[in-house]
């Protein structure tokens, strides 16, 4: 495979108007060599169909592969895909060796279902977080709620200080939420604990792509609980 940036151009529909109009598909960015198209990513610019005939703007998902050297980091995100397809392809990924070829041991593999978990894992990685905490740490939220009405959705935004900053959606809109950074430090322990332990089989190859999302982190936790509720378990 090519790793470098590359695109491909497709005649697209306004959902609104149905004018046609051509839009540029990005297949790979690489951020290395062309951190413009980091930032419309991360603005949710980069595949904006802008209609001339009605003014309304959409953006369009479609499969992207990002390239991160300079942070070891390769995500691949397939929102065309089913979850069933999803781990299939993730099957795939692990036997595609020359993907990985060049980067550091230490790299971050993954596949995502959505650009915002694409935007999210960026986030993450850059700011040298764990997604996979992360992940856990957002299940506990949503698990045990915040506020009167339930949360649909919550995504890490950034770090600051001593304090990780998410947006969260209910049924009023999106609107800003912070955590202690010790909710953090407590879901490392933990995922620190089902490495040494070996309770989850993807945990043992962790150079490999991963799919982490919120399925992933219900393991950990159930993984988890299961051992603290086990006969002789302290």
């Amino acid at each position: 495979m090519n790793l470098e940036t590359s695109f491909h151009q497709v005649l697209a529909q306004c959902p609104v108007c149905f004018n046609e109009e051509t839009l540029t598909i990005w297949d790979m960015i690489d951020a290395s060599t062309d951190p413009d198209l980091r930032e419309k990513l991360l603005r949710k610019t980069l595949q904006s169909l802008d209609c001339r005939n009605c003014g309304h703007a959409t953006l369009i998902a479609s499969p992207l592969t990002y390239l991160d050297p300079d942070h070891g980091l390769i995500i691949e995100c397939r929102p065309d895909l089913s979850p069933a397809e999803l781990k299939s392809r993730l099957d795939q990924l692990r036997q595609e060796p020359e993907l990985v070829e060049g980067l550091a041991g230490d790299s971050c593999l993954r596949l995502v279902a959505s650009m915002n978990d694409l935007i999210e894992k960026i986030h993450a990685r850059e700011q040298k977080l764990d997604d996979r905490v992360l992940e856990i740490v957002k299940l506990a939220v949503l698990r045990h709620g915040t506020a009167e009405t339930a949360i649909e959705e919550l995504r890490f935004v950034r770090a600051i200080a001593d304090e990780l900053h998410f947006v969260l959606r209910n049924n009023d809109g999106w609107f800003q939420y912070a955590l202690p950074g010790q909710a953090y430090d407590n879901a490392a322990q933990l995922l620190d604990r089902l490495i040494d332990t070996g309770l989850l089989p993807e945990l043992e190859d962790e150079a490999g792509f991963l799919l982490v999302d919120q399925a992933y982190a219900a393991r950990c936790l159930d993984a988890f609980t299961a051992v603290q509720t086990a006969p002789g378990e302290v």
